[in-house]
Formats: C-alpha cells, sequence, structure tokens
C-alpha cells in the first residue's frame, strides 16, 4: 500500500521572525544599560579625583617627611650646652694662664690645653646626637684678612654609623683632625685623610667655617651664638675623603664678645639618604633637600639649588644642578618640572629664626615622582572600566543571541514540524513538547484534530502513529491480509513473499521469521529479530503486535527498524563497562564481574585485591599537559592487560586509581610471584617525553587478600584503600600488604574525631561544682563550675580542649561552659542543692569570647545570675584584650575576673596588669608543699601584700592537707579551694567538718592569740 501526498501552495511569508523580534529587543535593552554605564563613569570623574588623591597622598607623605627631617636638623644644632661647656673651659684656661687669644689660632701647640679639655665635650655630644660628627676650631682673626690654606688647630671627630650601640673605648669612632698628641691621649683611631690641623680653603658663604665666624665677628657678637648658627648650603667632602656631607656650626663667642672658634656637628649624605626613602615615593621617586632664596612658595616658578637628592635612577637633575619648578597647585604646593613630566611636592623646613643672619636662606624638602607612575592607577581603572563596558557589550549581544535563539527555537521547530505535517497529510503529526504551557496545548489540540482526520481517511492510523523510524506494517483479519510494500524486505523475507499471501501463509512466514532471527524481547516486551544484510551488517526491527477487539476484530503490526537504537545501546553498554582510555572495566562492571565470581568461593581459592594509584601523575599534567597524563595512564593500562593473567579482573576506578583482582591461586606465595612478575613489568615499561626523558611508570599500592582480611568485595575494597593510603604517606613506588593493627589506630583516631563532632552537635557535657569558702568563717562564698565529659574515646576536658584549639572550635567550647553551667547553677540553687547568694565561677578562655547575640540571649535568660558571675581566666592562653574588653563590657555583667593559675604560665605579672582581676587564684603548685617550702611561703606573702593594697582577693586552690591550709590562711589568703576541704560533684558536699574546724580555731586565735 502506498500513500500519495497532495501538492499544496505554500503561503507567502510575512512580518518579522520571532527570533529577530526578541533578538531586538533584547539588544535595545542592552545599548540603554551601556549608554547608562558610560554616563556614570563620565559624570562621576572618577579618574580626576584619583588623579588629584594620588597627588594629595603625594603631598601628606612629603610634609611627614619633612616634619620627621626637621626634628633632625632642630635636634642637631641644639649646640647651646656644648658651646656654654666650651666657653666656661676656654674662660677657665685664660685665667689660669694656660692659653692665649693673641696666639689661641696660631699652632695646635698654642690650642692643645683648649682642644684637650674639649674633647670630652665633643665625644659626649657626639654620643647623644644622631649626628655623624662634631667638629671644633679655633679662629681669633678675621677671616677675610686670613691667607687661603693657611692651618688652624681643629677637633674633627666622625662616627660613621650613630645608630648603632656605642663601644665603650670609642672604637667606633675617627678623628679626622685633630693634634697627633690628642689622637695619642685618647686612644681614637684616625680616618684614612687625617691631618693635625685644617686647612682654611676660603670657601665663602659656602663652608661650615667662614658663614657663621664672619657674621658673629663682623657684628660685633651683638647676638646670641645659635642666632649665627648657619648649615652649609652644598654638600662637602673633607679633603682626602670620599663622604659627601653637610654640617651646622656656630661661632664661639665669650661673654666678653670675643669670637674666638666655630664648633658644629656634621651629617654624613648617606646617614640623610637612609631618612629619605625613595620607596615611599612608589618606589619610583625622588627626595630633593634644597634651598632658594624665594621666600613666598606659591610663586609660579621657584629656583632651586639643590643640596642632597635620593638615590633613585630615572629622575631628573642631579645635587649639583639647579632646578626650576613650574607651578601645579598652590593650595597645595606642587609643581611640575622637566616638561611637565614629573610631579613635584614641596614642604618647607624652618631652621632659622625670622632675624638670624641668614634666615633669607630657605631649605625646602622636594619630593617628586613621575606623572605617568602617579596616576598609572587612574589611567589603568579608565582603561579597565573601557574593558568591562567592552566586555558587557561583547556578553549581553552573545547572551541576546543564545536567549533569543533558545526562546524562538520551540517556535520554530513547531512551525516546522506543522509545515512538515500539513506537506504529509497521510501521517499523524508529531509536535515536540516546548515547556510552554500554551504552545504546549496549542500541540496538543493540533495532534489531536490531525488525528480525527486521519482516523477517517486511512486504516493503517495505528502503525503510523508508532512510526519514529522507517516502518512497515500489517493488518491481519480472518479472511484478509494488507501489509505495507516494505514489510517484507525489512525482515528479510522479500524473496519468500507467498503469493497470494493468505492468512494461513501470512502466519506460517511469521513463524519461520521467529525460528531463524528472532534476537531478543525489548524491555515493553515486544520481539527483535537480528536480519542480516548482504553488505554484512545486521539490521534489527522490533515488531509491535496490537489486536483489536470487537466486530472487526484484527491484529495489527509494527515493523520498526531499531538499528540504530540497539548499536547506540551496544555502544553505551560497551562504553559503560569498560574504559575509553585503558580498556580496562569500569566500576560497575568490575564490581559485578567479581560479585559473580564471589557467589562461587571454590573458583576463589586464594586471591588478592590491589588497588593502585599512579604516581606524579599531577606533575606530569603540569609538566606536559593532559594529552601526556592521558598517555602515562594508558600505558599503565596496557601494561596491567598485558602482564596478568587470565584469572585476573582489571579496572581503572577514576583518573589515576586501579583495581585488580586475582583469582584462583593454591597460596599467597604463588600469587605473590605474579605481583612481582607484574611489579617487574611496569618498571619496564618506558615512554619518551617530550624533552627526551624516559617515563617509568611508578605506581603506590595496597593489598588486600581474600581470604586472609576479608571474605567480601567490600571489606578488600576496604582494606586495600587503608593499604595503599598508607604507602601514599611513606613509601611512594611500594606494594604493600594491609595491617589490619594501623588500621585500628586510624579507625580510633577517626572515632575520637567523631565523637568531639558529637559532643559539639548534641552538647555532650556536664558540670560539677566545687565550693570555694571564706578563710575567715569557712561559708561557702562561690562555686567553680568544671566541666565533665563521659564519651567512648574522650574522658577528660583536657581533650576536648585539645581537639577544639587542633581543630578552631573553642567558640563552641565557650558557648556551651557558659549557657549550661549557668543553667545547671540556677536550677541547683532554686532547688536549694546550692548556697542561694553564692557567686559562680565559670572558666573562659582567654581569646574567645561569645557573639553579640549570645550576650543578649544570656542577659534576658539570666539577668540577675549575671550580677554574679566571676569569668575566670587561665593564663594557658595569651591574653587577647579585644575579647578581653568585649567581655568586661558586657551589659549587667559585674565586670568580676579572677586570673587562674597564678604563677603557673608566662607573663604572670603582665596579664595580672592587663586583666586587673577582682581574684587571683594562686597555683596548685606553689600551694602544694607550701607548709614546707619557706620560697613559696615569700611568693605568697608577696602576691597577698600586692593584692590587699589594691582591693583584690587571694584565692588558694588545691588545699589538700591541713598543714597547707593553716599555712594560707596564716599567710593571709581570702578564700579556699581544694579537696581537703570539698571536692567537685554534681550536688557538692558542705566544707569537711575538720576543715571548718581548723578555720574555726585559727579564726579564734587570730582575734585572743592569748587564749583567754
Amino acid at each position: 500500500m502506498q500513500n500519495r501526498k497532495p501538492h499544496r501552495q505554500k503561503a507567502p511569508q510575512t512580518g518579522h521572525s520571532i527570533f529577530g523580534t526578541i533578538l531586538f529587543s533584547l539588544l535595545a535593552v542592552l545599548a540603554v544599560e551601556i549608554l547608562l554605564l558610560t554616563f556614570a563613569a563620565h559624570a562621576t570623574r572618577l579618574g580626576p579625583q584619583l588623579n588629584q588623591n594620588a597627588e594629595d597622598i603625594l603631598a601628606m607623605q612629603v610634609d611627614n617627611r619633612s616634619r620627621y627631617l626637621q626634628s633632625i636638623f632642630h635636634d642637631a644644632q641644639e649646640l647651646t650646652s656644648l658651646s656654654d661647656a666650651i666657653n666656661g673651659l676656654t674662660q677657665q684656661l685664660l685665667d689660669e694662664g694656660e692659653i692665649s687669644l693673641s696666639t689661641l689660632d696660631s699652632s695646635s701647640d698654642a690650642a692643645y690645653p683648649l682642644l684637650e679639655a674639649a674633647a670630652p665635650e665633643l665625644i659626649s655630644t657626639l654620643r647623644i646626637k644622631s649626628v655623624t660628627g662634631v667638629f671644633l676650631i679655633l679662629n681669633t682673626h678675621d677671616l677675610d684678612k686670613q691667607k687661603q690654606d693657611s692651618r688652624l688647630p681643629a677637633i674633627y671627630l666622625r662616627d660613621l654609623d650613630p645608630d648603632a650601640a656605642p663601644s665603650q673605648r670609642n672604637a667606633d669612632l675617627t678623628f679626622v683632625r685633630a693634634p697627633a698628641q690628642l689622637v695619642q691621649s685618647l686612644s681614637i683611631a684616625t680616618d684614612n685623610s687625617w691631618s693635625p690641623t685644617i686647612r682654611y680653603r676660603a670657601l665663602g658663604n659656602r663652608g661650615f667655617l667662614y658663614p657663621p665666624f664672619q657674621a658673629a665677628y663682623k657684628d660685633g657678637a651683638s647676638l646670641a651664638a645659635s642666632d649665627y648658627g648657619h648649615w652649609t648650603s652644598r654638600s662637602y667632602p673633607m679633603p682626602g675623603d670620599t663622604h659627601e656631607a653637610i654640617a651646622y656650626s656656630q661661632p664661639l663667642i665669650l661673654p666678653d664678645g670675643t669670637v674666638y672658634g666655630v664648633i658644629g656637628v656634621e651629617l654624613l649624605a648617606d646617614y640623610l639618604w637612609e631618612n629619605l626613602p625613595c620607596s615611599e615615593l612608589q618606589n619610583n621617586g625622588t627626595y630633593f633637600l634644597a634651598v632658594t632664596g624665594t621666600e613666598e612658595l606659591s610663586a609660579s616658578e621657584l629656583q632651586l639649588r639643590p643640596v642632597l637628592r635620593s638615590h633613585c635612577d630615572g629622575q631628573p637633575g642631579s645635587a649639583d644642578e639647579s632646578l626650576t619648578l613650574r607651578l601645579h597647585s598652590a593650595q597645595t604646593r606642587r609643581y611640575l618640572f622637566s616638561d611637565a613630566l614629573y610631579i613635584a611636592s614641596v614642604s618647607p623646613l624652618n631652621l632659622y629664626s625670622r632675624n638670624a643672619p641668614f634666615s633669607g636662606e630657605h631649605w625646602l624638602l622636594v619630593g617628586s615622582v613621575p606623572a605617568v607612575q602617579l596616576f598609572a592607577f587612574a589611567q589603568r581603572l579608565q582603561q579597565l572600566l573601557s574593558f568591562i563596558i567592552l566586555i558587557t557589550l561583547a556578553v549581553g549581544f552573545v547572551c541576546s543571541w543564545l536567549i533569543s535563539r533558545r526562546l524562538a527555537r520551540p517556535v520554530a521547530k513547531l512551525s516546522a514540524e506543522v509545515a512538515a505535517a500539513e506537506a504529509d497529510s497521510s501521517a499523524i503529526p508529531h509536535l515536540s513538547t516546548t515547556g510552554i504551557r500554551e504552545l504546549d496545548q496549542f500541540s496538543s489540540a493540533f495532534t489531536q484534530l490531525s488525528k480525527d482526520v486521519l482516523d477517517s481517511s486511512t486504516r493503517f492510523l495505528r502503525i503510523m502513529k508508532l512510526a519514529s523510524a522507517e516502518l512497515g506494517g500489517y493488518e491481519l483479519r480472518d479472511d484478509s491480509v494488507y501489509v505495507t510494500d516494505n514489510f517484507f524486505s525489512m525482515l528479510g523475507l522479500a524473496q519468500e513473499q507467498p503469493d497470494p499471501l493468505t492468512p494461513k501463509a501470512f502466519r506460517a512466514l511469521m513463524g519461520t521469521l521467529e525460528q531463524r532471527w528472532f534476537y531478543r524481547l525489548s524491555p515493553a516486551n515486544n520481539k527483535v529479530f537480528a536480519i542480516p544484510q548482504p553488505d554484512g551488517s545486521t539490521h534489527y526491527i522490533t515488531l509491535r503486535v496490537t489486536h483489536i477487539l470487537g466486530e472487526n476484530a484484527s491484529e495489527v503490526g509494527l515493523a520498526e527498524d531499531m538499528t540504530t537504537t540497539v548499536l547506540e545501546q551496544q555502544r553505551i553498554e560497551h562504553e559503560r563497562d569498560y574504559d575509553t582510555l585503558t580498556g580496562l572495566y569500569r566500576r560497575r562492571a568490575f564490581d559485578r564481574a567479581c560479585e559473580a565470581l564471589f557467589q562461587q568461593p571454590e573458583k576463589l581459592g586464594c586471591a588478592a585485591l590491589l588497588m593502585m594509584d599512579l604516581d606524579n601523575l599531577k606533575q606530569i599534567n603540569d609538566t606536559y599537559g593532559h594529552d601526556w597524563g592521558d598517555q602515562y595512564i594508558r600505558q599503565t593500562g596496557q601494561c596491567f592487560a598485558a602482564n596478568t593473567p587470565a584469572n585476573t579482573i582489571c579496572s581503572r576506578l577514576s583518573g589515576d586509581e586501579f583495581l585488580i583482582f586475582f583469582y584462583g591461586y593454591q597460596d599467597q606465595a604463588q600469587l605473590r610471584a605474579q605481583l612481582e612478575l607484574l611489579s617487574a613489568a611496569l618498571q619496564r615499561s618506558v615512554s619518551i617525553l617530550p624533552n627526551g626523558k624516559q617515563l617509568h611508570i611508578s605506581i603506590s599500592g595496597g593489598i588486600a587478600w581474600y581470604p586472609t582480611d576479608g571474605h567480601d568485595l567490600l571489606t578488600l575494597k576496604k582494606y586495600a584503600d587503608f593499604a595503599m593510603y598508607q604507602v601514599k604517606h611513606s613509601h611512594k613506588g611500594r606494594m604493600c600488604d594491609f595491617d589490619i593493627g594501623s588500621y585500628h589506630q586510624e579507625a580510633y583516631a577517626a572515632q575520637t574525631q567523631q565523637d568531639f563532632a558529637r559532643l559539639l552537635q548534641e552538647e555532650l557535657v556536664t558540670y560539677h561544682f566545687q565550693p570555694i569558702c571564706s578563710a575567715r568563717s569557712g561559708r561557702i562564698a562561690a562555686y567553680e563550675a568544671l566541666m565533665r565529659v563521659d564519651l567512648p574515646t574522650l574522658h577528660s576536658p583536657a581533650q576536648v580542649m585539645q581537639l577544639a584549639h587542633e581543630t578552631g572550635r573553642l567558640y563552641e567550647i565557650e558557648r556551651i561552659t557558659v549557657f549550661h553551667s549557668s543553667a545547671l547553677f540556677q536550677r541547683m540553687q532554686a532547688q536549694g542543692l546550692l548556697q542561694s547568694d553564692a557567686l559562680l565561677f565559670i572558666n573562659s578562655i582567654a581569646n574567645v569570647s561569645l557573639t553579640v547575640e549570645d550576650v543578649e540571649e544570656y542577659a534576658q535568660r539570666y539577668p540577675e545570675l549575671l550580677k554574679r558571675l566571676v569569668v575566670e581566666i587561665t593564663e594557658q592562653e595569651d591574653l587577647d584584650r579585644a575579647c578581653l574588653e568585649r567581655k568586661r563590657n558586657v551589659p549587667g555583667f559585674s565586670g568580676s575576673f579572677a586570673l587562674d593559675d597564678y604563677g603557673s604560665g608566662y607573663s604572670n605579672e603582665l596579664n595580672l596588669l592587663e586583666l586587673s582581676p577582682r581574684y587571683i587564684k594562686i597555683d596548685i603548685s606553689i600551694v602544694r608543699g607550701i607548709d614546707t617550702d619557706r620560697d613559696k611561703q615569700q611568693i605568697v606573702s608577696n602576691i597577698v601584700a600586692y593584692a590587699h593594697a589594691r582591693s583584690m582577693q587571694l584565692i588558694a586552690e588545691g588545699i589538700e592537707t591541713e598543714a597547707q591550709l593553716r599555712t594560707v590562711i596564716g599567710l593571709g589568703v581570702d578564700l579556699l579551694q581544694g579537696y581537703y576541704l570539698s571536692r567537685p560533684a554534681a550536688v557538692p558536699a558542705p566544707i569537711a567538718p575538720a576543715a571548718q574546724a581548723m578555720i574555726d580555731q585559727l579564726e579564734h586565735q587570730r582575734f585572743d592569740p592569748l587564749g583567754l
């Protein structure tokens, strides 16, 4: 039977596609978003603001450095005490006739008494000031008339490292200038450029002698000596020396106005450079120490004469060149120089008083940074914003295209399916489900309408409805048979088709088909036939049969070509069971094969499960790429397949893990021989890496034996995996047997962790209380809450605290302790089991505090108890000040702290000072044996004196004997705690009668020492 399809005129296509409509709408939204983002970036002026911030930071850094440098200079130029001391020595020597002003500057011999007397003062000044040198030069004549290169008596001392600890014998000092006799008498080494006198070089205002001396000399010494002080405006080296320096000097003036020399200090350039780190100028800036004659720093141009500059390459100018700065910001004293390539910030150094002779010299600190470097962040941020906008645009376009396509695809698909159904009026349209309710309702209605139409036009509707590939069909009635043209050819019976085709012949032919090529039943219980083809391939045909009852009863069959589906299913099953990279079993196929063997123990004999893990796979992947990592895995799998006997099941579990099950051996020795052969084969297997090196297989494995270690596959897997884990963490590249002892040890550690987690989750702790009683009356003043725990692997609070510290769960322990002990304490007080007005001591972890929510909950639940709460801080942890303050400032808390175990930890006094506790608990190690140890008694006496002077109370804990009790009471402690008085218990007992009697006796003796 054949169906002819009618030809239909296609309707013209008008309007826009749904894909285009959705895409253009999304792109319009995207364009609006991009425009808003661009407008926001420009409107906020983010780039200029960042540049301004960078300039502000530069100015702040220069100002800070200027203030620091100014403090160094001010400290260095404070020479009043030195000047007064030398003037006093000079006047004394003049009065004694040891020196004469007329000959003082004639020679070192004439000035030696004064030089010798002043040397200790100079050394002392050098020691107390952060300067690298100090000097004294004697001269009583007009320097304008002094001959150049004339020699003047002087002392010039230098310390190259003033920040280092001074040597007791002045071994760190050197004489640059000094008489030989003075050098010998002081035993101070001389510099390489040493000379007994200093040569007057007539440098004018550039030197450290002429400016201060001549200014005072010409002025008649009408001002104080410090007002004539002067800093050298250029760096200088001493003749014969390589060290650059600047110096401050001021004249020596006797009370009668005689100017007879100068004193001064030196700062080496190297020392100043250390205090001008260019690293704080973005590692690419330069500090200039400069002098200018311009007083107004807001001038449009500023002429500078650099004195020193920091060592940073790539900056313009040198210390010998003048600089011209062009004003950039008058408000912040920022300038541009070197063709606007650099931004400079200027900060003044106030070194001279306003009316001083040299007040016209203005010292400045200039910090400069390349503009490109300074504004780099803003530039990078603008580039990043541009890049983000472009990426947003690109990603938005791609996402819009994908979303439009996804939304339009179901409609387009339905349109195509409807068009296909329209072209074939004899077929039932199959419209796909879109997941869109309205479209699916439309599809369903259309399909039902088409079905109703086709029901009235063809008798093979049921056959066509089942069609999803090449199909053929038949309808068998009692008196007739109808088949499609391709029915018998699909079943390979084209040559055997009977003529005429009667119902009896048809049934006989179908019986022959079933006997000859029946393959299997499908999951739906339909018969599947494997039909050989002339080209050697096989087609798989599924035959579905339906019986229609009623007046016109018939049998309808549909033959469908399922070749593609069956082959795909076979491929999937193969890929399911076999690893594509190695050809070995996958995990599930391995498990099925092994489980089948374990159902037949007689086939197992002596067996072993070998679990292995490739070594160095990650290193190979990282070094040579994943292709070589796959080659490494493939090579290992091929080696397993080629070097294992038939009674072996191999599997690749995951990326680099393998399982091999050996079975059917007589004993372990025979199986170990096979394992050695496999190990040797692995070592021989070699690949050549891209760098020419040989790659040998290195593998670590664990072996579990059947039946020695286990009788089922799951147990053997677990034990082999554990053995492999042990090898991987000890000696890689080996295969070791499972060790039940090590396994149990690891299991106990894991159980401990599980018990700890369960303790925290279920809060499986309780608390016992130990009384703390008065040392005067024995009355119970407080109770200390002590944790108790009883789990299979956890028995002591010390174990709990150790695990909490190791796992970072200290906060949970803190919260459990605070809430549980308080709830139990309040409940027992309500029941009359504890003293109603007693305080509650709770042990608290020093560096842990509760959250704000926890504190609020506690205050709501225990408002009255909060007033009687004492937080006991142990010395086993460092005090965390922040945590301490949070605990101290809890609303409603009395603020009472107790310092626990005082005397056992470290930094006792420091913790005591920081905590300022209300109570100090003397550690049991001090209390134990105190009745016979006078040193311990002295320690307690000192603590008592300290505490009582500050209204603190002493608690002696760990009292175990009557002698200890008598001793600590005699030493003046306030409160008592220990087993001798009362042991910790869920319901604590009253104070022991013997202890109470001893307290009463001692109290009576205190008030009636004579026993009257």
